[in-house]
């Protein structure tokens, strides 16, 4: 991890600080943090104390303002992601969503402060839409202000994270020495070669169970920490766990949740009990409801990384987030494991699933920062030459 005296990063829309906890963990320094949320700007101070954040809209923000407050000569790397929620694949495209033109701020930025490199995350639908049109906007922006850049579809679990979350990486730079290159998954199901990946049972197991307490805002751990993500989520933490919160199920989701079990969905429950307007679900050949297709409802399964965490992870009737031996959506401290955040990371203030839904898994952030301070390590300054955590 940084001692403060690694290669430079600035997390511009850095929310609750998953990229930078990532980067951090690989050996980076965070210089300044940048975001609008203040909720998200007040978790990013408790996690990060010493880095600057501004806490404003990115159209008001300058190369220079961010250069005097990171105490730096020159930044090594830009990093964030800014929001294109107008193609993501979890709610309803919008292609003139004005959040899709959020990274002409980033361009802007990187053009005023001129960084060694620069790394943006985003949704993958922003990779097909309109036959890639979106994508090549991107690419040509950049280009236009001196940078080369290459990108990547990733998955989270191929780097260690417990969750299917698929994304988009774009890297660039305006050096021809650095390479543009994307480091090898790590995790797999069955590549040879590869660990495997790590399940819902590997992530969470060692929490208590809520039982009918949703509130306690600490308990006893269940076990001492199970395997090596177990180890990594505790270091440095209490010796109780935190945010382990949830809340009862609606009437509804009571009376389905009985008839679902792991890893299945709303398609699990006898269309007898169906509310009517799910009995409308499409048929297979014999004339039953698919019992696939769909995670509405859907509990978990300990042997399987999480599907992807969104915003909505307290509401089990959006998506995947029935917890798999309780009847009731996962906590806040589930979804921050799911994303690989450390039992030590604190959440405060309030719209706290959208904090967490929003990140960087920290691990995937991490396991991209190690491999650009490879690419980076013959054009470091003497002084920041050091090993990679």
């Amino acid at each position: 991890m940084s001692d403060g005296s690694g290669p430079s990063v600035v997390d511009l829309f850095c929310g609750a600080g998953g990229l930078s906890e990532g980067l951090r963990q690989a050996g980076f320094c965070p210089r300044v943090g940048i975001d609008f949320d203040k909720h998200a700007a007040a978790t990013y101070r408790h996690n990060h104390p010493g880095v600057p954040v501004i806490e404003k809209d990115i159209s008001t923000v300058t190369g220079a303002e961010i250069l005097e407050l990171s105490r730096a000569d020159r930044i090594d790397l830009v990093a964030g992601g800014p929001s294109c929620q107008g193609f993501s694949t979890h709610g309803k495209r919008m292609q003139d969503d004005p959040r899709n033109f959020l990274f002409k701020h980033f361009v802007r930025l990187v053009d005023e402060l001129r960084p060694r490199m620069f790394l943006m995350e985003n949704v993958r639908g922003m990779l097909t839409y309109n036959k890639g049109a979106f994508r090549r906007q991107i690419e040509a922006a950049f280009e236009e202000i001196g940078y080369r850049s290459n990108f990547a579809q990733v998955v989270a679990a191929d780097y260690g994270v417990p969750q299917l979350r698929h994304r988009i990486l774009f890297m660039g730079t305006c050096d021809d020495n650095i390479p543009l290159t994307f480091p090898q998954p790590t995790h797999g199901e069955s590549a040879e070669g590869l660990r495997p990946y790590v399940t819902v049972e590997q992530a969470i197991g060692d929490l208590p169970s809520i039982g009918k307490d949703y509130t306690r805002e600490s308990r006893p751990y269940h076990t001492p920490p199970q395997g090596p993500y177990q180890v990594y989520c505790r270091s440095g933490a209490p010796t109780e766990v935190s945010m382990h919160v949830g809340r009862p199920l609606s009437a509804q989701a009571s009376k389905l949740a009985k008839f679902i079990g792991q890893g299945e969905g709303l398609r699990a429950v006898p269309v007898n009990h169906l509310p009517d307007r799910f009995k409308r679900m499409r048929r297979i050949s014999n004339g039953e409801l698919r019992r696939d297709c769909t995670t509405l409802y859907h509990r978990l399964s300990t042997e399987r990384p999480s599907y992807t965490i969104t915003c909505n992870y307290k509401n089990v009737a959006s998506g995947p987030f029935l917890h798999p031996n309780e009847d009731r959506s996962i906590s806040h401290r589930e979804a921050a494991r799911f994303m690989s955040y450390p039992d030590r990371y604190e959440f405060v203030g309030a719209a706290i699933p959208r904090q967490i839904g929003n990140s960087v898994p920290p691990l995937l952030a991490r396991a991209i920062g190690a491999h650009i301070i490879e690419n980076l390590r013959d054009d470091l300054r003497p002084e920041q030459q050091y090993q990679v955590a």
